[in-house]
């Protein structure tokens, strides 16, 4: 769990790669995909993991985190 100083830094902000709306990155997971058929890290809001959202070439397991 981050840190109140962490949650109170408004600069901890990242772009979900699904649905590309900007949010907290306490509500973030990295999933790990394929582009130009190298290794990359998406990041995507819990929301759009949870609904399914996996990127290009993802072969891993994600376990759903309760919102």
């Amino acid at each position: 769990m981050p840190s109140d100083k962490a949650r109170e830094n408004k600069a901890l902000v990242a772009t979900c790669a699904a649905c590309n709306k900007p949010a907290s990155t306490e509500v973030m997971v990295s999933l790990t995909g394929r582009e130009n058929g190298k290794p990359k890290a998406f990041v995507v809001c819990d929301v759009c993991a949870n609904k399914g959202w996996r990127p290009p070439g993802f072969a891993g397991v994600y376990a759903i985190r309760p919102e």
